[in-house]
């Protein structure tokens, strides 16, 4: 990763591509490039059809940069968009060398019913969407067997809510940067679908971020990418035997620290995709961090606090960070870029040398697994 570059996520008045514009020229500035050596870019949005009747981003984007013909693409895999492109673009540098990511995604400005009818699409619209299963839902029915399975409290996923509500405190591009969130919001939460309430769920933000890729570092602020996996499940809970853990996150972590020469115990800190709060505990299980049913021992220790031995999600995560669907893998990549330079300000974990990834698409449909850093 030789230059990152990342828009506030949150509501925002900019169309998509002034917000894919401003990511673009900070990676750019970043990396000490312009657009002229770029060999080619790849476009990650979910919702650019339904939401603005906007396909063809790519073009769109080209737009920004008339002058400039490069090879382009967009990608989408629901709200593991941007991991996915990431994923791709590692594989494309063999042909295309640096190679530029963004992700972008504008939600406001749509009603409530036209969003959440939308965003469901990334569901089985057949098995779920016609039937009522909205994700809030679907995340209710992971909660309910986690905490049949293992003992896992409605107040852990409070104590996750209260954690990521205070990174996001530190980080100026979060959605909730400067909300202070208390355990009396979170008591007077409404439910949303049980054990689930308001602040059990992340916001529904605008935003893009872009990275920068190359096959050699530029100077010592390039930040290697040793792993990346990328794997697909069946869409619906109701094709899955399991409900309490992915098979796509388990095995696209699998092939990530494969690639990467690591295992589990290498990692330093994560960025994962909690677009719920019981999405946080999840994945800690599926990468290997925690066994099953152990997490929680993590998060009730305090251990996954920027200051703890397994910092998760310093930036505030989904939950409080932002929620920008498609600009959401490649900003978890800003975010843990920021942190192994050493440039993460109040946020920073200490003494980091190796993060990973997490990015999730539908309930377990896709994950893209990300590894980055410098072992010892």
């Amino acid at each position: 990763m030789i230059g990152a570059g990342k828009t506030r996520f949150g509501p925002s008045t900019h169309a998509m591509p002034r917000l894919a514009q401003e990511a673009i020229l900070g990676a750019l500035d970043d990396a000490g490039m312009s657009i002229e050596d770029v060999e080619a870019f790849i476009v990650a949005n979910f919702l650019g059809g339904p939401n603005e009747s906007q396909l063809h981003l790519n073009s769109v984007i080209a737009g920004l940069f008339p002058d400039v013909r490069r090879p382009g693409w967009r990608v989408e895999a629901a709200c593991a968009s941007g991991g996915a492109a990431v994923h791709q673009a590692v594989h494309m540098l063999a042909a295309y060398d640096p190679i530029l990511v963004i992700g972008v995604e504008r939600l406001s400005g749509r009603p409530s019913g036209e969003l959440t009818r939308n965003i469901g699409m990334a569901g089985d619209v057949t098995l779920d969407q016609l039937q009522g299963l909205n994700f809030p839902a679907s995340y209710a029915l992971v909660a309910q067997r986690h905490m049949q399975r293992y003992g896992t409290r409605t107040e852990d996923f409070e104590i996750l809510s209260l954690k990521n509500h205070a990174n996001a405190q530190l980080n100026p591009l979060a959605h909730f940067y400067h909300k202070q969130v208390s355990q009396s919001d979170i008591d007077c939460g409404a439910t949303v679908a049980t054990p689930l309430r308001l602040f059990d769920c992340c916001p529904v933000s605008d935003g893009a971020s872009a990275v920068i890729l190359s096959a050699e570092a530029i100077d010592a602020r390039s930040v290697p990418l040793i792993g990346t996996g990328l794997s697909t499940d069946v869409i619906s809970l109701a094709q899955r035997y399991e409900h309490t853990t992915f098979a796509s996150a388990r095995e696209a972590a699998r092939m990530a620290y494969a690639q990467a020469g690591i295992s589990p115990a290498g990692i330093d800190f994560a960025e994962v995709h909690d677009c719920f709060t019981i999405a946080e505990i999840v994945a800690m299980e599926d990468l290997g961090l925690a066994a099953p049913g152990e997490a929680v021992e993590l998060i009730r220790a305090g251990q996954t606090s920027i200051g703890g031995a397994l910092p998760i999600n310093p930036s505030g995560g989904l939950k409080a960070g932002g929620h920008a669907i498609s600009a959401t893998g490649v900003g978890q990549v800003y975010e843990v870029c920021k942190q192994l330079r050493g440039e993460a300000g109040e946020r920073q974990v200490r003494d980091s040398r190796v993060a990973v990834t997490h990015n999730v698409g539908g309930v377990g449909g896709t994950c893209a697994v990300q590894v980055l850093g410098r072992p010892t």
